[in-house]
C-alpha cells in the first residue's frame, strides 16, 4: 500500500483501525511501525477512530543499515506509534523510548522488524493475552507472541510471506 496517495492511505488506515478498535477489549493496545512520511496522518487517524494516542518510540536501525541521503539526513529510524482503547491497565513494564537494533540480513520481508524488538514490545501484553498482527509479513510478532506463551493470530495476503511466516512458526 506504499503507492497510495495521502488521502487514500488515510481512508484505508481508518478502515482497518476502525475494525481493530471494535475488536479490542477495553485497555487493549494498537502498535504501528511507520516512517516519517506518514506518521502525522497515522496519529490523526488513530485518534479519529477513537483510540487514545499514548505516544511514540523510535527504532534506530543503526548506522550500518541506514539509507544515505545526499545533502540530508540518513533514513536511520522508524517510529513506533502506540495507542489504547480507553484507560491503560496497570502494568509494571517499562520499555525504552529508543530501540537500537540492526535487522538480520538477508531480510525475509521488505519491512521486516527485528525479533528482539517484537519480544520487547510484547512485554506490554498481559499474560494470557492475544496478539493480532493484521499485516504479519514474515511473522516476527507472531513468533515473539508464541515464544512468550501468548495467544496469537496473523493475517498475510501474500502467499510467499504466509509460507515464510508459517515455516518460522513451525520451527
Amino acid at each position: 500500500f506504499d503507492n497510495m496517495d495521502q488521502r487514500s492511505w488515510a481512508f484505508w488506515c481508518h478502515a482497518w483501525l476502525s475494525a481493530t478498535h471494535r475488536a479490542l477489549k477495553p485497555g487493549g493496545l494498537v502498535v504501528c511501525f511507520i516512517d516519517w512520511r506518514q506518521m502525522a496522518t497515522l496519529t490523526d487517524v488513530v485518534q479519529a477512530v477513537g483510540f487514545i494516542l499514548r505516544g511514540s518510540a523510535v527504532w534506530d536501525k543503526t548506522n550500518g543499515r541506514a539509507r544515505p541521503r545526499k545533502g540530508g539526513f540518513k533514513q536511520q529510524a522508524e517510529f513506533i506509534v502506540w495507542a489504547s482503547k480507553g484507560a491503560l491497565p496497570e502494568r509494571a513494564v517499562y520499555l525504552p523510548g529508543v530501540f537500537s537494533e540492526a535487522i538480520r540480513l538477508p531480510k525475509r520481508h521488505m519491512t521486516e522488524k527485528p525479533l528482539a524488538i517484537g519480544r520487547e514490545i510484547l512485554r506490554l501484553v498481559p499474560e494470557g493475552g492475544t496478539v493480532c498482527d493484521p499485516f504479519a509479513g514474515c511473522g516476527t510478532f507472531l513468533l515473539a507472541a508464541k515464544e512468550a506463551g501468548l495467544n496469537w493470530i496473523g493475517c498475510e495476503l501474500n502467499a510467499h510471506y504466509h509460507s515464510v511466516a508459517s515455516e518460522r512458526l513451525a520451527a
